[in-house]
């Protein structure tokens, strides 16, 4: 049985840059939305540049793939030069990509996104394609015998987004699958706080990831003694809500009880792209297997750490001995 996955399918454009004096302070380690004149214009500017496929769903599918997960992920894209980039890049790490979904009208998403030299990753996304995913594009048997679905808060942002993402989930329901969500961006969980709330409380989902800011945003917390109560209160509707925090490490909330989990010390951090993505990846590897709470919070943790060595979202192949020995430690 596979996973299934649904989230925006975006190029992402890294370029690392010595200095933020482009970059606006309160967008520093954000994601905004722009126009396809802005980033188009953007992507002139910059000297330096990797073209990887991305987008936080995907980052996590191709992640969990490579642990040797049965994986599908679904997307619209461009007919467009990046829109095949795209298939190709998704193929090499063995993504089942048969219900991804072209747009004529629209060319695929891109998202330029700067890394500051501290690792910090600040993202300008233009959704393109990506936007366009609606609810009919999905066919029932996407659902049947899957281990469970994943989807992205990023399509939020989306035309039909919320529709989407509860349709998917009760189709998941009724296929006896798992159902996850991730809060995507401090920015999406300001703009759609009310939908996500109204999300989590009218459905059944087992899984809610996010990073502290997006926890605090999300339950208007001030403090972190407040953001645990407030996710401790939410546990009644969720059977797991999992949060990472940096250096911190990682906790998960489940019917009241906190567990935490030590992070992976990283020296030399190179970018911060993708970590929460690849978190998720070694989390659900875990959890796929019946693994303890703790031991999910160990192996994604593990496997974060691993990409922020890394440009972009995606685990280089010259890490997968090590991190497939390690992860043993954490399933049963």
């Amino acid at each position: 049985m596979n996973v299934l996955f649904i989230g925006n399918a975006i190029i992402d454009i890294i370029s690392h840059v010595e200095e933020m004096g482009h970059i606006d302070p309160n967008l520093i380690g954000k994601m905004q939305i722009v126009s396809q004149n802005e980033i188009n214009n953007n992507i002139k500017l910059i000297s330096n540049k990797k073209i990887l496929s991305g987008g936080s769903a995907n980052n996590s599918a191709c992640g969990l793939s490579m642990l040797e997960e049965d994986v599908c992920f679904v997307g619209k894209i461009g007919n467009d030069h990046y829109g095949r980039v795209y298939l190709e890049q998704n193929e090499k790490h063995h993504v089942n990509t048969s219900l991804m979904v072209f747009d004529n009208k629209s060319k695929t998403g891109l998202s330029l996104i700067y890394v500051t030299p501290d690792g910090e990753r600040t993202m300008n996304t233009c959704p393109g394609a990506s936007a366009n995913l609606y609810t009919s594009d999905i066919p029932k048997t996407a659902f049947r015998g899957i281990s469970g679905v994943f989807i992205e808060g990023y399509l939020f942002y989306s035309t039909q987004g919320a529709e989407l993402m509860s349709d998917s989930i009760n189709r998941a329901v009724r296929n006896n699958g798992f159902t996850a969500i991730s809060l995507s961006d401090v920015s999406c969980v300001d703009k759609y706080r009310d939908l996500f709330l109204n999300l989590i409380k009218t459905n059944k989902i087992s899984l809610i990831f996010g990073n502290k800011m997006e926890m605090m945003s999300l339950l208007q917390a001030r403090t972190e003694r407040g953001l645990i109560i407030r996710m401790k209160g939410l546990s009644e509707f969720v059977e797991r809500l999992v949060m990472t925090s940096g250096k911190d490490g990682a906790i998960s909330v489940e019917k009241g009880k906190l567990i935490r989990a030590t992070p992976n010390y990283v020296e030399d951090c190179i970018d911060t792209t993708g970590a929460g993505d690849l978190f998720v990846s070694g989390y659900l590897k875990a959890y796929l297997n019946q693994s303890s709470p703790i031991d999910c919070l160990k192996s994604g943790n593990f496997v974060a750490s691993k990409i922020l060595k890394r440009d972009g979202g995606k685990l280089d192949t010259s890490d997968l001995r090590e991190i497939k020995n390690k992860i043993q430690e954490y399933i049963l």
